[in-house]
C-alpha cells in the first residue's frame, strides 16, 4: 500500500539526489519598460535562459558585478533613463569583452547614434518582435559566438 507519509518520504529522497547541473545561458536583460522587461524575461526563461534584469544601463552593471557568474549574452534596449544602451554596452564591453550585444530599439537610431549601433559586429531587434524572432536572433548570435571562440587559424 502506498500511503502519503511514504510518498513524502520518496519524494524527499528523489529531492535530495544531486542532480549535473548543464550548463544554463545567462541574458543580462536592461530594458526601462517594466512590463516588456517582464515579458522578455518570462520568454526567456520559458526556453531555459537564465535572466538578470535591470531597468536602465546603470542598474545593469551593478547587477553583473553583484552577480558574479559567467553571461552569455546582454539583450538591451537603445534608449533609456539614467543610462542608456549605447553607454551601457560601451562599458559592459570594457569589462566583459567576449560576451555578445544585442541591441532592441523600438525606431531607428538617429544619425548621431547610428554609427557606434550599426559598427560591424553589432546587432539589432527592432521592437516590436515576436518571442520567435527573439530566441532566434540570441540562438543564432550564440551560435555564431561559440563557433567563433574555436575557430583556429590555419
Amino acid at each position: 500500500m502506498f500511503t502519503k507519509s511514504r510518498a513524502i518520504r520518496r519524494l524527499t529522497a528523489m529531492a535530495s539526489v544531486p542532480e549535473v547541473a548543464s550548463p544554463q545561458p545567462t541574458v543580462l536583460l536592461v530594458e526601462d519598460d517594466e512590463s516588456l522587461r517582464r515579458m522578455l524575461a518570462r520568454t526567456l526563461r520559458c526556453e531555459s535562459f537564465g535572466v538578470l534584469e535591470a531597468e536602465n544601463g546603470q542598474a545593469a552593471l551593478r547587477v553583473v558585478r553583484e552577480f558574479g557568474g559567467s553571461l552569455s549574452l546582454a539583450l538591451t534596449d537603445i534608449t533609456m533613463p539614467v543610462m542608456d544602451g549605447l553607454e551601457f554596452a560601451r562599458l559592459f564591453r570594457s569589462l566583459y569583452p567576449s560576451v555578445p550585444v544585442l541591441f532592441m530599439s523600438g525606431a531607428m537610431p538617429r544619425s548621431s547614434q547610428a554609427i557606434p549601433v550599426l559598427e560591424v559586429g553589432t546587432h539589432l531587434l527592432l521592437k516590436p518582435f515576436g518571442p520567435d524572432v527573439l530566441i532566434e536572433a540570441i540562438s543564432a548570435l550564440l551560435n555564431h559566438e561559440q563557433r567563433s571562440a574555436y575557430r583556429t587559424t590555419a
